[in-house]
């Protein structure tokens, strides 16, 4: 017999239930990850042809950092052999808020876009280059990474903190934050309003870069927003018609450090500032949005702010043209909690999922919310032994099934970990 597995139920009041539904995580205790001695910072989607789950990680085998992939055809029981997608153990290191990002196409094609550190002499923080790696056989091999920003003949200079979707029928769009010199084509405040806040680090350009091949070959890089918090992830995701939306933080004047979506293709649009926090903090506070896209066309963004009397993680829905649908609301909030990390994923029928990774009580753990269609908090669930657990991540293998990926603490060690959520019927 196999092992018996832990099942976490917490109540729901759910809109239009009979009452007594529950919502249970279960975790999932065959990580391709276990041999490891160590490994971090996940991205997981699922393969649009199959259906199957696709997991990428950043793991140590004993010799040194790489990136690996594996796949799953039962909603993340069983992994197929970890496939490494580097061979260079300097390419990818372990970085939350920079973490590589996988994407899945047409035709098997798979793409995941990461930052690699550049050394330079003097410097405080190492440079970095975009890179991507692409697999045209459904991730069982993969070929030798390029590099997306095509600055290469300048001084180094950051590249980072990136996100990527595939966009149209089959290109691929990513973005990421940039520190070279630049002027954006669509700046959308007034460069001046933001030039004498007094900040501990400049602000960084959103750099966009499209590719009609889904990776193989790369347009011209183009700076299109200023005025970005240089070291907060910017998030993309793509809707049914191949839109792709994306989330980052914005610089407004007086040091307001706030969210922001736009539409970045096929053409990029005018940003909209997802909720009014007024977050005034004199730097970059490390801490970016999560975006996803129902197939309603819904945005469902998930933020955290540390305004004054409103510190938490927020949720919200806005439609097409970015506004809101519905007041944000919080999913754990309180003067006590460390900088809270989130991701969310919808669901059929115009809600979504939320995962994050603190306590209402403070601790670091790993949390899940469910929202409504009406942009409502269904209920709350706490995820059992993720003490120290963080930026989780997201993939819907159903319409009532989420699994949730994450860094975990192991002793000094890092370890990834999985968990299945189910979501209780109900049309009753």
């Amino acid at each position: 017999m196999g092992a018996v597995r832990p099942v976490v139920c917490v109540a729901l009041t759910l809109a239009g239930s009979c009452g007594g539904e529950r919502l249970t995580i279960r975790p999932l205790t065959g990580s391709p990850a276990r041999q490891m001695a160590a490994s971090a910072d996940p991205s997981i989607t699922l393969d649009p042809t199959g259906g199957d789950l696709l997991l990428t990680w950043v793991g140590d085998d004993g010799t040194g950092w790489q990136l690996y992939f594996a796949r799953s055809a039962d909603g993340g029981e069983a992994w197929s052999t970890p496939v490494r997608v580097t061979a260079d153990t300097g390419e990818v290191k372990p970085h939350g808020e920079g973490s590589p990002r996988l994407v899945a196409g047409p035709d098997r094609k798979l793409a995941v876009l990461w930052p690699r550190d550049v050394a330079v002499p003097g410097r405080q923080w190492p440079a970095s280059a975009m890179r991507v790696g692409r697999s045209e056989d459904g991730g069982r091999t993969w070929l030798p990474p390029i590099t997306v920003n095509d600055d290469t003949v300048a001084a180094p200079v950051g590249h980072n903190f990136q996100g990527v979707a595939w966009s149209g029928d089959s290109g691929l769009v990513a973005a990421w934050l940039d520190e070279r010199a630049g002027e954006p084509t669509a700046h959308h405040h007034d460069r001046l309003a933001t030039a004498h806040d007094s900040t501990s680090e400049p602000d960084a350009t959103v750099y966009l870069a499209q590719s009609p091949d889904f990776g193989r070959t790369w347009e011209r890089n183009q700076p299109i927003w200023g005025g970005a918090c240089p070291c907060c992830r910017i998030t993309l995701a793509r809707a049914a018609d191949g839109r792709v939306a994306a989330a980052w933080r914005q610089h407004f004047p007086g040091n307001v450090r706030d969210v922001v979506i736009a539409t970045v293709a096929p053409s990029a649009g005018p940003p909209v500032r997802v909720n009014e926090d007024g977050w005034v903090y004199p730097g970059c506070p490390h801490n970016g949005p999560g975006i996803a896209v129902g197939a309603d066309g819904r945005r469902h963004v998930v933020w955290y702010t540390g305004a004054t009397g409103k510190a938490g993680l927020y949720y919200a829905a806005l439609g097409h043209d970015g506004h809101p649908l519905a007041p944000a609301v919080p999913l754990v909030a309180g003067s006590n909690l460390p900088t809270v990390h989130g991701s969310v994923v919808a669901l059929a029928g115009g809600g979504a999922l939320a995962a994050f990774d603190a306590a209402r009580d403070g601790r670091r753990a790993i949390g899940i919310a469910a929202l409504g269609a009406d942009g409502r908090t269904l209920g709350h669930a706490s995820l059992r032994d993720s003490e120290g657990g963080a930026y989780p991540q997201l993939a819907a293998v159903s319409a009532r099934k989420v699994v949730v990926a994450y860094t975990a603490r192991n002793g000094e060690h890092q370890d990834l970990r999985l968990a299945r959520v189910a979501l209780p019927e109900t049309d009753h």
